[in-house]
């Protein structure tokens, strides 16, 4: 790195009325574009804010611009920023930014990406200079660890310059703590605040070492989040509770069929005509109607007695077991495969050899996000400028669509990122704020609110894809797995998800790095391995990213496939992992043999349980972390199953804030469990047929295991924590089922098999 100017400090922050503004500059990643930015929202006079402010009253000010959606990102990343700068967190104040270059997340577009994914880099650059503001993939501790350290001790050795000439000493005798510089030789304090117009004014000719982990105040420590108190009392806005004087509700309503095309209303006038209905507004392109109302109850009931006049229903004659149908009629043909995403040594030779070939057939549905909070996206237009306020998980994605469909200049468009009630993935598209744009732009000057019913947006989401795999493998006469083929059939998420959101870097989904996610760079040593996937296509039936996204189904199947495969070895499910890592040469084997290790301790593995108590396993690398877990059940009746416990032992590499790891996991193997028991999206001729909760049920108190954390310690670059516990919670259930049972789970959600849980 280079001298720490003067120049290069203002330029990414700068001096605003009488405060101190931080931002990066040299320091960034080499692909974060450095723009000037609007400092909106970060207080007076803070024209050229980037990331940290500091005022003459000693308020600092941070900028957050990630979406705080449960994940604790309010928390964890201004912690970085406090842990150099020697700030208290409760000396903090957030605040979310516009969705300006400074902010731009340059590992959105790839969670884990990998060398073998080329264009990786190329989309970072691009993605700096768009920019992608965005939370997803669990990156944004990622993407941000260094830079944000690095932030907080320059400013801190710009603060500490300033002190010192002002005493008329050298920096080495002054020290920071607490929001202070402290004389060492005096104890004399003088506030951050009243001395940032000059430390923005030094010059630094170093730059200031980082803290080593054993100097650590905050980072790794359990910090109660800034986020959860306004949550609790109900200080907390979500877009849902947002109120701009004058505004009005929309209730959408789509077509009646996916695929299907809404060409006009019969009964326009009648529906005016009811009580507190203002409007009724066409959607462009077919997409539907809303339906403008003085409340969110009337304007739904009115959006219901429309009477569509419906045309070009694309899936009219297809239903859910045609799907499978087709799926299958893929992993079965060779020609069909579209991508090689791994391949060593002569799987096809090792299978056509003398051993006995073990195969299984897997299958997972469809699946909705099904977020607590009804998606929903307020807007006011007002000739050339827009402002709006929704819970998202990419402001500079909300901006460029609401751009696409009113031509309002991205300058002009004030976006308000507000708490989201769940994102999963769900916030990170584009269709509810482009629906919310095509109603405001026919309602100007008028705040209008879009409410899409839990119906409406089950019935037209954008599902995890239903997805088919197909698995061959042979034991070699040590006991160990010779060869491990693997076909998939699904439609690509990556892709699809682009089109909608990025048309112009959207990639073929031979390029979709997501499907392979928890399918290949598994930590087992094997001789001959060949992983494939077929696309299948569906573009009315729309699929994106969804909670760990392609690791969700592939840790089903490939940690399960791996309990066959020890079965067929007769050996124990954990000693026929353990031997399989230790025969490894990816350079984090020993990383996944200590979580192994450790979630079997855990978990007593070696100790016999208790009659009718039965235990199964499964580790996975996602998103840059390594998660073991052990699903202790109880088996009460044929299929009646009560889960007991999940232990779980997470290497998520350096430690932010441990409670929200701990959090995080927990979360992730309700939701992974969820899906595991219940959850499906099923068609009916082309109709999706659960509408709410009583047809899509969820884990509830009495169902729900004791989760049991462990957070390894290692001196490694951090990983993402929001995804990673998700995937293991199936393949640990189902192989623990199999040892109850003998039955081997190939197909979800388990209700469906009649299982059930107590």
């Amino acid at each position: 790195m280079g001298k720490w100017t003067r120049r290069a400090f203002i330029a990414t922050g700068g001096l605003a009325g009488a405060g101190l503004i931080v931002g990066v500059a040299g320091i960034m990643h080499v692909n974060k574009a450095i723009k000037k930015y609007s400092g909106v929202g970060m207080g007076d006079g803070a024209s050229l804010n980037a990331w940290v402010r500091i005022a003459p009253d000693n308020t600092i000010t941070m900028a957050v611009p990630r979406a705080e959606m449960g994940q604790g990102v309010y928390t964890a990343l201004p912690m970085l920023i406090a842990e150099e700068l020697e700030v208290d967190m409760n000396q903090i104040e957030i605040v979310h930014p516009q969705p300006e270059s400074p902010y731009a997340n340059t590992f959105f577009l790839d969670p884990n990406p990998r060398k073998a994914y080329a264009s990786y880099s190329l989309m970072a650059k691009v993605a700096a200079f768009l920019p992608v503001v965005g939370t997803g993939g669990s990156t944004s501790v990622k993407d941000l660890y260094d830079h944000l350290r690095e932030m907080g001790a320059t400013a801190r050795a710009a603060l500490i310059a300033a002190a010192a000439e002002k005493w008329g000493v050298t920096a080495a005798d002054c020290y920071a703590e607490s929001a202070h510089v402290i004389n060492k030789k005096t104890k004399e304090k003088l506030t951050y605040g009243s001395l940032a117009e000059a430390a923005s004014k030094v010059e630094l000719d170093f730059n200031p070492p980082l803290k080593e982990q054993k100097d650590f105040k905050l980072l790794g420590k359990r910090i109660q989040r800034l986020d959860i108190p306004e949550k609790v009392t109900g200080a907390a806005d979500f877009s849902i509770d947002v109120r701009p004087e004058g505004m009005l509700v929309a209730a959408i309503r789509h077509a009646t069929y996916i695929g299907g095309t809404v060409n006009g209303i019969t009964n326009i006038e009648e529906v005016e005509q009811m009580k507190g209905v203002k409007k009724v507004v066409m959607l462009e392109d077919g997409l539907g109607a809303a339906v403008v109302a003085d409340n969110t109850w009337r304007a739904k009931n009115a959006a219901m007695a429309l009477d569509f006049d419906e045309a070009g229903n694309t899936l009219e004659n297809v239903s859910s077991a045609d799907i499978s149908k087709m799926l299958g009629e893929i992993v079965a043909d060779e020609s069909k495969m579209i991508a090689t995403s791994e391949a060593y040594g002569d799987a096809n030779a090792a299978l056509n050899g003398e051993a006995k070939v073990i195969e299984a057939n897997y299958e997972v549905p469809y699946l909705s996000h099904c977020t607590m909070e009804p998606l929903n996206c307020t807007m006011v237009i007002n000739g050339d400028k827009c402002e709006v306020w929704v819970g998202h998980q990419g402001g500079s994605m909300v901006r460029d669509a609401i751009n696409t469909v009113t031509e309002i200049p991205k300058e002009n468009i004030k976006v308000n990122i507000t708490y989201l009630g769940g994102g999963f993935g769900r916030r990170a598209e584009l269709d509810f704020v482009k629906k919310a744009a095509m109603v405001a732009k026919q309602m100007p000057g008028t705040p209008i609110q879009l409410v899409f019913t839990r119906e409406e947006d089950m019935k037209n989401g954008t599902y995890r894809p239903a997805v088919a795999s197909n698995f061959k493998g042979t034991i070699g006469a040590d006991g160990m797995i010779d060869a491990w083929e693997n076909k998939m059939a699904l439609q690509s998420v990556s892709s699809s998800f682009m089109l909608r959101t990025m048309p112009a870097m959207a990639e073929g989904p031979e390029k979709d790095p997501q499907t392979s996610e928890g399918a290949i760079e598994l930590p087992y040593g094997r001789n001959n391995v060949s992983v494939q996937f077929g696309q299948l296509d569906l573009p009315a039936l729309q699929v994106g990213n969804w909670r760990s996204v392609g690791a969700s189904q592939n840790g089903f199947f490939s940690e399960s496939f791996m309990d066959e495969m020890a079965h067929a070895a007769g050996q124990d499910p954990y000693e026929f992992r353990k031997k399989h890592i230790q025969k490894s040469d990816l350079p984090d084997a020993p990383r996944f043999l200590a979580v192994l290790n450790k979630v079997a301790d855990m978990a007593s593995w070696s100790t016999p349980l208790p009659e009718g108590k039965y235990r199964g396993i499964a580790i996975l690398k996602s998103f840059g972390s390594i998660v073991g877990q052990v699903a202790e059940i109880t088996k009460t009746d044929e299929k009646e199953i009560s889960i007991d416990k999940v232990y779980c032992v997470i290497d998520c590499g350096r430690i932010v804030n441990p409670d929200t790891i701990e959090a995080q996991m927990q979360s992730g193997i309700i939701y992974g469990l969820t899906a595991a028991l219940y959850n499906e999206i099923t068609l009916d001729n082309g109709q999706v047929v659960q509408q709410n909760f009583p047809q899509y049920e969820m884990v509830r108190m009495n169902t729900s295991p004791t989760v049991a954390v462990h957070i390894m310690e290692v001196d490694e670059y951090p990983g993402g924590v929001g995804e990673p516990g998700t995937p293991p919670a199936a393949p640990a259930l189902t192989n623990a089922i199999f040892a109850a049972t003998g039955e081997r789970v190939r197909s979800l959600p388990l209700n469906k098999l009649g299982y059930t849980f107590v």
